[in-house]
């Protein structure tokens, strides 16, 4: 039976909000100017600290990252829940697949303190069956040695999928030789659009809702197959 690796941010909620709010309350309060939701964006998918470093590399004010960082974590856990959703479809979509004996892998940058919050608030902690964030080991996605550690403690199942919108998910699928279902419906940019050219056509499962992979599933024949 397949594993599925699900991404977080963009992919099974729409963190945007939320993260765009606190990221600006925060540049505000430094006097430091102000981010654009669009860039807020592209920023988003390798941790809150990358984050915080590309904003401030932007506008200028890099020397500034601790205290910027700290007031941003404190802001974001807050609210960290206040614009923040489940795409209509996901838990539809997990439970489908799930009943198929699919293994369902949370993997995501995001650090295990917020992630753990942020489910928490959502009420979604326990549909995994497990959950690996940017912090949880040494090295995170998309490094290929991620894989290997999680195989070491969680007995992956074959075929792999790696569910996502973001570059490093797509990198991650190609590094595990995994294939990629593109959630369409997320941060996915057309500026991104380039990075699929260096990936297998025939490995790319493009779905324009959390509805549409069932379907693309059962057109590519991958859920008959069970």
């Amino acid at each position: 039976m397949p594993t599925l690796f699900f991404d977080l941010d963009g992919t099974l909620l729409d963190t945007s909000e939320d993260i765009f709010f606190s990221l600006n309350s925060t540049l505000k309060k430094f006097k430091i100017g102000e981010i654009d939701f669009q860039t807020t964006l592209s920023y988003i998918g390798n941790g809150v600290k990358p984050l915080i470093e590309k904003v401030l590399n932007q506008l200028g004010r890099a020397e500034e990252l601790e205290k910027v960082l700290k007031d941003f974590l404190s802001d974001y856990r807050k609210n960290i829940t206040k614009k923040t959703y489940i795409y209509q479809g996901n838990i539809e979509l997990i439970f489908t697949l799930k009943k198929l004996g699919w293994e369902i892998i949370l993997l995501t940058n995001k650090g295990q303190h917020l992630t753990s919050i942020l489910l928490s608030q959502m009420g979604i902690t326990q549909i995994f069956d497990l959950i690996v964030c940017g912090d949880t080991f040494d090295v995170k996605k998309p490094h290929p040695k991620l894989f290997e550690i999680i195989k070491s403690v969680f007995p992956v199942k074959e075929p792999k999928f790696v569910l996502g919108d973001g570059t490093n998910d797509l990198i991650f699928a190609a590094n595990i030789g995994a294939h990629f279902i593109l959630a369409e419906w997320g941060f996915w940019s057309e500026s991104s659009e380039k990075e699929l050219k260096s990936f297998p056509e025939k490995k790319i499962i493009r779905a324009k809702t959390p509805h549409d992979v069932i379907a693309k599933l059962k057109e590519e024949r991958i859920i008959n197959k069970q």
